[in-house]
């Protein structure tokens, strides 16, 4: 499979690259970018204005372990 690559400044490079080591970076992107493709497919006259990401905490427990 092809990467898909993009410019992106020094400084968020770096920031990037300081996040914690279990942070899957890869994993977060390829989630956003799969949502991104899902609605251009649908409409693709959307421009990145029309996006709007936010963060949600789950409530049934997904991000924890099982013990």
């Amino acid at each position: 499979m092809a990467k898909y690559t993009a410019p992106i400044s020094e400084k968020l490079r770096q920031r990037i690259l300081a996040l914690p080591r279990g942070v899957k970076f890869g994993d977060f992107m390829e989630k956003a970018m799969l949502v991104f493709v899902e609605e251009l497919e649908k409409n693709p006259e959307l421009r990145p204005e029309d996006f709007i990401i936010t963060a949600v905490e789950r409530k049934d427990g997904a991000k924890k372990k099982g013990k």
